[in-house]
């Protein structure tokens, strides 16, 4: 039996606003009757669920209604939920239940923000997370410097998960700035050679860098709508929103043939016209899949 991995759109809101952010912003939070549907969805189809993800925005603005997801379903699908969240609500519940209940947390950590270490490394060890616990390291244009000083202050705390995360699709990336994503990039890739404890998700997970950061995941978006990635939240990829839209969730069933890779055609082929349109991207992209290949092959270099 095929196994999916599952991403929910939880929210629309979020606590921060990153001057790169390209997701939707419409204000729309899941209704009371929209979880109790996603709660059957999932108690349904347990038996083909190999993560299920709650992501986009910030998810913790909506904790009561994780909360509840978990407590509805957590006897069929307990250890297997992942969070994506920019840490800045955290609290003793909430960590105890990424101990119990949670497989994967992405703390994501970005270059434009302040970033409360000590608090989050405290509460880590408080809960005992750190083999659940990946720093997402955001780099943004003319903050790379900063991303790298992030990514080493973690480190020396012995935190070893991480996922480098340039920002794609912005017009900001200058050749100067390239170049010093490059710089600190090496250093990066050269300590997860030296140190084989270092793990950076995508890179060393899959093997190569999907650049485009696509999820393959069913996505469940905030109107119940399905998709084959949670690209479609996102205003540039919106636009094949037709393309990647799979069924309603009430329709959706996990028991079907469902065929992940039908869609990689259409997103290769967008890709494409938005890296040749959207100024630095092309080197951008090319420059993280060199390392990709620096860090797992040289031969190939």
């Amino acid at each position: 039996m095929d196994k999916f991995n599952i991403i929910l759109h939880t929210t629309t809101t979020c606590n921060y606003n990153c001057s790169y952010c390209d997701v939707i912003k419409n204000n729309k939070t899941l209704s009371d009757q929209d979880i109790e549907m996603i709660v059957n969805f999932i108690n349904k189809n347990y038996k083909s669920i190999n993560s299920f993800k709650f992501f986009w925005w910030e998810p913790l603005l909506v904790w009561k209604n994780i909360k509840y997801i978990i407590e509805k379903t957590h006897k069929k699908i307990n250890n297997q939920f992942e969070i994506v969240t920019n840490t800045s609500i955290l609290n003793d519940e909430i960590l105890n239940y990424f101990k119990i209940y949670f497989s994967k947390i992405f703390f994501s950590i970005d270059s434009e923000k302040i970033f409360d270490y000590e608090e989050v490394f405290s509460f880590i060890d408080k809960y005992n997370l750190e083999d659940k616990t990946y720093f997402n390291l955001i780099i943004s244009p003319k903050k790379e410097e900063t991303a790298y000083n992030q990514f080493i202050k973690i480190y020396n705390n012995w935190y070893k998960n991480f996922n480098i995360l340039p920002v794609y699709f912005t017009k900001n990336w200058e050749k100067e700035n390239l170049l010093n994503l490059s710089t600190i990039m090496k250093k990066i890739l050269d300590k997860a050679i030296s140190d084989k404890q270092l793990k950076l998700y995508w890179f060393q997970s899959n093997k190569w860098y999907n650049s485009s950061l696509i999820n393959w995941s069913l996505f469940i978006n905030t109107d119940l709508k399905v998709y084959f990635s949670d690209i479609v939240s996102t205003h540039i990829w919106a636009k094949i929103k037709d393309k990647l839209f799979l069924c309603d969730l009430d329709n959706l069933s996990l028991d079907e043939k469902i065929d992940m890779k039908s869609k990689t055609k259409e997103i290769e082929v967008y890709e494409k016209v938005i890296i040749k349109d959207i100024k630095g991207q092309m080197q951008l992209h090319e420059l993280m899949d060199y390392f990709s290949k620096y860090l797992n092959n040289k031969n190939e270099l």
